[in-house]
């Protein structure tokens, strides 16, 4: 029974989380569930960058860097504090963001050393090679590293949520495979709930449709911006489906308007609005700009 294989790869830590995600996928087509055959393809391929990455795969991580100086001198294996870089740079010192297909973290969850580095981009390294200079020595590489029972933790985190969702599903229309072809529409309505409640844990991270939600709903549920907090508004708008390239042109937007809302944010408003992401479903453009609007109000201080 395809539910027992899920159950019994989920509880063994020995078994491939791949082998896992697979059989997740054999059971979103005979479920007809978009919403668990999105989730499968993207754990096993990889997310792109401009996704909005589920928090199991977001991890706190401490920068590091090499150091050059004078005659051959060096520093090596250095802390590179969040505080030294810009505000919109802070995270390549504060988060590592695990984009790739599972497999490859199944291979990194078994270094031996305890930990693993993922390079800074390039740009980056060269554009703080003097800005961060340590007592007349300069960046010359640096890097993430990040601990493996982080990955480890994701990985499990995987694991449960898989677990949790084909027990429910189990209970709820029973493991026989021929009922999982034929389930009724209640019953896939429960599935889908089922799916989002333990695979997504309560909150959708890609569109699967479209939403007549009003402004006003949304925002009753809104978190408030810490007025000034870069990394909280961009967690917040990662939260509501705005993607990685969109904060970086938010952030250029910001400083051409000398960090205040100026046309060229509001312009940024008007564009990103359309994607804007509540319950995992696209929001109307006017929703989603009233929104994005409200959040960077909170964040200039203009409002309270």
């Amino acid at each position: 029974m395809l539910l027992d294989d899920i159950i019994n790869l989920a509880t063994n830590n020995q078994q491939s989380i791949t082998v896992l995600l697979r059989k997740c996928l054999v059971l979103a087509h005979h479920l007809k569930n978009e919403r668990l055959k999105v989730w499968a393809n993207k754990e096993l391929d990889g997310y792109s960058r401009g996704d909005n990455l589920p928090p199991y795969r977001l991890l706190s991580i401490v920068a590091k860097g090499n150091f050059s100086g004078s005659f051959g001198q060096q520093l090596r294996n250095w802390p590179i504090p969040a505080v030294l870089l810009e505000e919109e740079d802070r995270k390549w010192a504060t988060t590592c963001h695990l984009i790739h297909g599972i497999s490859a973290y199944e291979d990194l969850s078994k270094a031996d050393d305890g930990s693993v580095q993922s390079p800074w981009d390039p740009n980056i390294v060269l554009y703080y090679q003097k800005r961060i200079s340590n007592q007349g020595f300069y960046l010359i590489s640096a890097w993430q590293e990040i601990a493996t029972s982080g990955i480890v933790a994701m990985l499990d985190s995987v694991r449960n949520r898989v677990l949790n969702m084909a027990l429910e599903i189990q209970t709820e229309i029973g493991d026989n495979d021929k009922d999982l072809k034929k389930i009724s529409p209640e019953e896939s309505k429960r599935v889908d709930q089922t799916v989002i409640t333990h695979i997504y844990g309560g909150n959708v991270y890609m569109s699967t449709g479209q939403s007549n939600m009003t402004a006003s709903t949304v925002l009753r549920e809104q978190r408030n911006i810490v007025a000034g907090d870069w990394e909280h508004l961009s967690q917040v708008l990662r939260s509501a489906g705005v993607s990685e390239p969109d904060l970086d042109e938010l952030s250029a937007a910001s400083q051409q308007d000398g960090k205040k809302l100026g046309p060229k944010v509001k312009e940024w408003i008007v564009k990103a609005g359309p994607k804007v992401l509540s319950g995992g479903v696209k929001m109307g453009a006017a929703v989603g700009q009233a929104v994005l609007s409200e959040y960077l109000k909170q964040y200039f201080g203009l409002t309270g």
